[in-house]
Formats: C-alpha cells, structure tokens, sequence
C-alpha cells in the first residue's frame, strides 16, 4: 500500500514524459536505507540525455552523484537536504553539475520529502532540470542592463547613472564637470549604401577609438545607434572644447577600414558644462542633444550649450516619432523580423512564411512595426526598414536552407529610383538564394504606376524572385494591369476572405479572381483565413495558398515542421 502511495505521489510530481523530456530535466526516488543511499531514476534516457552519458553510466547512488558536483554544490545540496526535517517539506536550488562530455551546466533541483524517521529524510522524490541556457540569458540580461553588446560601452542607461553620480561629486565637493556627445552623421548613407554590417563595423571601430581617448574616472557610452557620451570629471568648459577637439581628430583624422574599402565618417559634436547648468542626467542630456543639434547646422563644428541657444529638439510625444528614433532603433537591432506561414491550399503543408516588421521598444516590449513603418515613411528613410527586413532574411535563408520566404516592399523605396536600384543590387547581392525569395508589393502601389511596378517586377524577376502583389481587390486593379506587371502571385486582400462561408456577394468575388488568375497562370494567395469552414471553401475555389492563424502565428523563427523537412529531404 505504501508503495503504491509512493508510486502515485512520483507519478503526479513527474508528470508526461515528454514534457519532463523538453525541459531537459531527470526525475528521481531518492532512498536511504541503513546509511546508504541509492538514486532510482524514473527514466533512464532522460537522465542520460542530461548528463550526457550512456544509460549504463548515470549516477545510482549518493558518492556516484556527488563526483559529478561542482564547486560549492556539495555544500548547497547538503543543506537543502539537511533543511527537509518533516514529510512534504521541499526545496528548490540551483548549481552546477560536471556532464560526462566535461562540460559543467547549471541544474535547478527541486525535491520533496516523503517520508524519514525524525529531522532525517529517508524517502525523497524530485527533479533535476537542465537551466543552462537560462542561466546564459540571465547572465546576457545582467550585461545588456548596463553594456551595449556591439561595442562593449555602456549603455544609455549606466551613463545616465554615471552622470549623476559625476554631478553629485561635483557638487559635494565645488567641482567641474561636462557632458559631450558625439554622433556619427553620416551612418543612415552608409547603412543605405553599404548595408548595416558596414554600418556596424564603422560603429564599433568609432567606439575602438573613443575608448583610447578616455580615461577613468571619465566614462564613455553608446546612448544611441549611432551616438556616444562621454562624461568628464573635473572638466569646465575651456577643457571641454579643448578635449572634444581632440577627440573629434581622434575619430576623423583616418578613414575606417572595411570590406567595401576605406570609410569616411563624418560627425557631430556638442557638450554642456554639468556645474554650471545641470542639475540631473535628464538635464545634461537634453541639453547635450540641442547642442549637437546646432554642430549639425554647423558642418559637425564643436557647440557648447548655453541658456540663450536655440531649442531645436522639441520635446515630443512617444507616437511623435523623430528620424533619429528610426535610425536609432535599426542600429539598436531592434528591428526584427517575424515569420508566418503560408500554407498549400490542398495538403496544409507549409509552402513558404511571410516576413512581417516587428519593433523591440526600448523596455524590452516586442510590438508591431506598423506605426513605425509609417512614420519611417513621412520621414523618408522607409527604405532603410526594407533593406534591413532583406539582411535579416538573407541570415534565415542561410539557417534554413529549405525554406522560402515572402519580403514586403514599401511604395517610398520602388518608386524612388536611387532607393529602387539599391534595393535591386540587395537582392542581387543574395545570388542563387534569389530563387527562395518573394518580393510583394501591395497593389495601390502598383494601381499608382503601373509601368514603373512592371519595370520593379520585370528586375525582380530577372533575377531568379517571384513577385506578388498584396492587398489584391483593395484598390479594384484590373487584369489588364496585372498582365502588365507580370505578377508570379495576387494576394487576396483579407476584407474578402473574413466570413468568406457566411457571406455569398464574397464567394462569387473570390471564385471570379481566382478564375481569372488561373487564367493568367498566376497563383492566389487568400489571407486572414479565419475558420476551418472558410479554408474549406476557398480550397474548393482553387486558392493555391492559405494564410491565417489558425495555420500559424508570426514567430521569431520561421516554424518548420519535421514532416515538411522530411519531405523536403525525400524529394531532395
């Protein structure tokens, strides 16, 4: 009877064993009996996936299991079991372990005490779980707390926090202080021209000199994509100019190397004297920020704040999005790219995903790029987004070679010949990867200039891609300019495709495009596929492609099933 409690008791703490499996996690029944102590793992293959060994060798008793204990982990353990000194007492800590590979991985064991005579335990169940790699991006969120990952500074944050502890000394002790921030002005070019690894290598080796230029106690940091802070101790601001002349013919005397060959970097300069003016970091930096203003009317001269200087960076709204705040997320690597699948009509199996903006606000927050790509659009500098949505795919067509992806072009970037033909040269740029690629462009674009979406769609092609248009029937474009286009594919807007099954006048519209496409041999893609009975029906119209959430929601990754690559190998 007691057995079978015990059994059961295991059971609900263990839970399925796939589950258990994911979670890299091994679970036990611990026993002492006559002063020896002896492990009972529920199953086998787990416990030699997490220590990396053969089943034969996974630790069966005590002694076994301590050898594989790093550092202070005995001492750990031993308390938290000394600490299970009544039955249905528990513990949870984590430590390291030492695998049969020789790597040491952090583990989070969690026991309970079932049953012992007195404060000793004689019958414990637990789990020892996998947490490595929770541990890494802890110990990665501890450093971007306070570091920029690209180049090793500190971030805007820690500067803020350096700044006012500078102020405070300063003040304490009847010192001097100034704040400069210098900005590279010319990085959306080179971004535009070069892409952004250019951009990020002239970055990093800006920050490479900057860090020669400053000595503790002064501190230095990347507050913006593509700006630095560097605060200064007992500096007013005679030395303040003095020192940001010599930083800026640090910077700029030579060009920056790069695979593309010699860069020049041009910049901005501006600082205020903190002793004099400011009262908090907030203060420095936003009057830093109306003097770097002034250096970029100046030609990139150095500008000191002072009280009657002009404001020429109004305090604005969150919605109010400035340039810099476009620029400044693209070199943050906080424009992101997530994947939702489009499916085949007739199998469901997955046919190529859908590249969708996504924007990492500064909290951390992960949100939808639309209000963003709107604002880039009024500020002119959209084409920045779409080049960056290119570098991020052609990185997912290297890590998933089986895979096919659908990129969104903006109206801003294709009708714009500069912006068009660096877009072009982009895409050329991926080579035999082209062929994996399908550029959309939403059809009131094309229904605005027909001859310059089929001159876009006719390069397009020309290099391997497939085209479509998006949106199709929102702007009412007739056939005989989409023959004129030579688009590969229409994408069905998705006003038609909502209630499709409850909905007759929608039927008789999607069943005509879809006619006429077939015609044109050109494929259909219906998407915002909300119900099984709407996905039914436009199989039965003979929509090629499905799109929805009921197939698939964005993610981070493109979601590629094991029977799709299965087949994929098998056709291969």
């Amino acid at each position: 009877m007691a057995k079978k409690k015990l059994n059961k008791v295991c059971e609900n703490a263990v839970g399925e064993r796939d589950i258990i499996g994911l979670l890299g996690a091994a679970t036990y029944t611990w026993h002492l009996v006559e002063d020896k102590t002896k492990f009972q793992w529920r199953d086998e293959d787990l416990t030699a996936a997490l220590f990396c060994s053969r089943a034969d060798d996974i630790p069966r008793s005590e002694a076994e299991y301590i050898e594989r204990l790093c550092d202070d982990a005995l001492s750990t353990r031993n308390q938290a079991l000394g600490s299970l000194s009544w039955n249905g007492a528990k513990f949870q800590i984590d430590y390291q372990i030492r695998t049969f590979d020789g790597r040491n991985i952090w583990v989070e064991e969690r026991g309970q005490r079932i049953d012992g005579e007195g404060k000793k335990a004689s019958h414990i169940i637990g789990v020892i779980t996998n947490i490595q790699t929770r541990k890494i991006q802890e110990e990665q969120a501890g450093y971007h707390a306070s570091f920029d990952s690209l180049t090793g500074l500190w971030n805007k944050s820690r500067i803020a926090e350096g700044l006012n502890h500078m102020l405070a000394t300063a003040q304490r002790y009847d010192r001097q202080a100034s704040y400069i921030v210098l900005s590279i002005a010319n990085i959306m070019d080179i971004n535009a021209t070069y892409g952004y690894e250019a951009g990020d290598r002239l970055v990093k080796a800006v920050a490479d000199r900057l860090k020669a230029c400053v000595r503790t106690p002064d501190i230095c940091g990347r507050i913006s994509g593509r700006s630095f802070g560097i605060g200064l101790s007992d500096c007013g601001t005679k030395e303040m100019q003095n020192i940001a002349a010599r930083i800026l013919k640090t910077v700029s005397e030579t060009p920056y190397a790069s695979p593309h060959g010699d860069l020049r970097a041009r910049f901005a300069i501006g600082g205020s004297a903190l002793s004099q003016k400011a009262t908090s970091a907030t203060d420095a930096m936003q009057q830093a920020a109306t003097a770097i203003a002034h250096s970029r009317l100046k030609g990139g001269n150095f500008v000191a704040y002072s009280r009657d200087l002009p404001d020429l960076k109004p305090r604005q709204s969150k919605a109010d999005l400035t340039r810099d705040d476009v620029v400044g997320a693209l070199n943050d690597r906080r424009i992101t790219l997530a994947y939702q699948p489009i499916v085949h009509a007739d199998t469901r199996d997955t046919h190529h995903f859908e590249c969708l903006l996504r924007l990492r606000r500064e909290d951390g927050e992960l949100t939808s790029a639309a209000e963003f790509i709107m604002a880039a659009e009024r500020l002119e500098c959209v084409h920045l987004l779409d080049r960056r949505a290119l570098e991020i795919a052609r990185e997912t067509l290297i890590n998933f070679p089986n895979i096919k992806l659908a990129l969104n072009v903006s109206a801003a970037t294709v009708k714009c010949e500069q912006t068009a033909r660096d877009y072009i040269g982009a895409l050329k740029s991926l080579g035999p990867q082209c062929k994996r690629v399908n550029v959309e462009m939403t059809e009131t674009v094309a229904l605005d200039d027909p001859a310059m979406a089929g001159q876009f769609s006719m390069e397009v092609r020309a290099l391997g891609c497939h085209f479509s248009i998006d949106d199709f029937g929102a702007g009412h474009t007739t056939f005989r300019n989409l023959m004129a286009i030579e688009a590969d594919e229409i994408k069905i807007d998705g006003s038609f495709i909502r209630d499709l099954s409850l909905t007759p006048h929608k039927q008789v519209f999607v069943r005509m495009m879809v006619d006429l496409a077939q015609t044109f041999s050109v494929k259909t893609v219906a998407e915002m596929v909300g119900s099984r009975e709407d996905a039914d029906l436009l199989t039965r119209l003979g929509v090629d492609y499905l799109q929805g959430f009921m197939f698939g929601i964005p993610a981070p990754s493109p979601q590629v099933s094991l029977n799709n690559e299965a087949k994929k190998t098998k056709r291969a």
